[in-house]
């Protein structure tokens, strides 16, 4: 009886195979060609630019600075210890310094635009060829035709295209993108008087006192002085390049000027006890160097000697001060 049952079971599968064959290859065929034209999703694997949270200070009538980080150049802080400034003219910007890399100068443009309004960058001085303050250049360049003037150094100590200078090595990939090493345009070897975009500059070089070929900036309207590293304050400085003498001398030419306000390349201090810091710093190093030395003490012995502890709280004094010694015995011993 059970195989009465069972057969005509059997034979009803067997006659519903095909039927479900059937669905089985349409379904999968239906499937198959859903796949083939469905087009792949490819994941994104560039990282977003790296933020600076650039916030512009307005230090006088026209002028908006950025101020960077009491620090070395790292990958937390993408190069942003340096400070910057966009000085607006009549038609324009006049920049003073562009920054570590393409990304900074890119959102300092749109930072800036948002509060003192769109205008294009025609024209930029620079301070000096330390390359945290100039690799924002070709963004500028590239995107708004800046002029470029600055130090003839940058032109020979620095080749186009180049990727072997500091930041390109301390900087993430997502911070320095974009970023090129390119010439100035134009330089002087004497003071000048320009008058760009209705702004008047004095432009002044005072020959290798924090770098090789430094300037600074005297805006006589507004009693406005942009100094680049030839003044810092709340750190010490990096006088691997400097000297000493030449560092004094500088703040002397600054200082001539009968400036209210001081821009700084690394500090925040901005009014007229703005060089009293660097001034002291220099003062003391030549005093101690050369007294160390007249008491016998050797290159062996300097760093030792003259431990200036009045700026031991400082920011960067366990990096940087005992190099700045070494490099003024240096200066004193047989010259630079």
């Amino acid at each position: 009886m059970l195989k009465k049952i069972a057969n005509p079971l059997v034979v009803s599968m067997i006659a519903l195979l095909p039927m479900m064959s059937a669905c089985s290859s349409d379904s999968s065929k239906s499937e198959t060609t859903a796949s083939e034209t469905k087009a792949p999703v490819k994941e994104s694997t560039a990282t977003p630019d790296f933020d600076y949270k650039l916030e512009p200070k307005q230090v006088s009538e026209n002028v908006w600075c950025f101020f960077g980080a009491l620090e070395i150049p790292t990958k937390e802080n993408g190069g942003n210890m340096v400070n910057t400034c966009y000085i607006k003219g009549n038609e324009g910007y006049i920049l003073w310094d562009t920054g570590p890399s393409y990304i900074y100068a890119k959102q300092a443009y749109e930072a800036v635009s948002k509060v003192a309004g769109n205008l294009p960058v025609k024209h930029i001085l620079l301070s000096h060829e330390h390359d945290d303050h100039w690799l924002g250049n070709n963004y500028y360049k590239e995107v708004h035709g800046a002029e470029i003037v600055g130090p003839e150094s940058i032109n020979k100590n620095y080749h186009v295209g180049e990727t072997e200078s500091r930041m390109f090595k301390t900087l993430s990939e997502n911070a320095i993108r974009g970023t090129k090493v390119i010439h100035v345009d134009k330089w002087y070897k004497e003071p000048i008087k320009l008058t760009v975009d209705g702004v008047d500059f004095e432009y002044i070089p005072v020959g290798n006192a924090h770098s090789i070929e430094d300037y600074f900036v005297y805006m006589p309207k507004n009693k406005l002085a942009l100094t680049g590293d030839i003044v810092m304050n709340g750190r010490v400085t990096s006088n691997r390049d400097g000297s000493v003498v030449g560092q004094l001398a500088a703040i002397e030419a600054i200082n001539s000027k009968p400036w209210t306000t001081l821009i700084p390349g690394h500090g925040f201090i901005i009014d007229k006890t703005a060089t009293d810091e660097y001034k002291l710093y220099f003062t003391l190093m030549k005093e101690r160097v050369q007294k160390a030395m007249d008491d016998g003490v050797d290159e062996t012995g300097i760093v030792e000697a003259v431990p200036l502890e009045e700026f031991k709280d400082k920011a960067l004094y366990d990096l940087l001060h005992n190099v700045n010694v070494a490099r003024a015995y240096t200066e004193f011993d047989v010259g630079l």
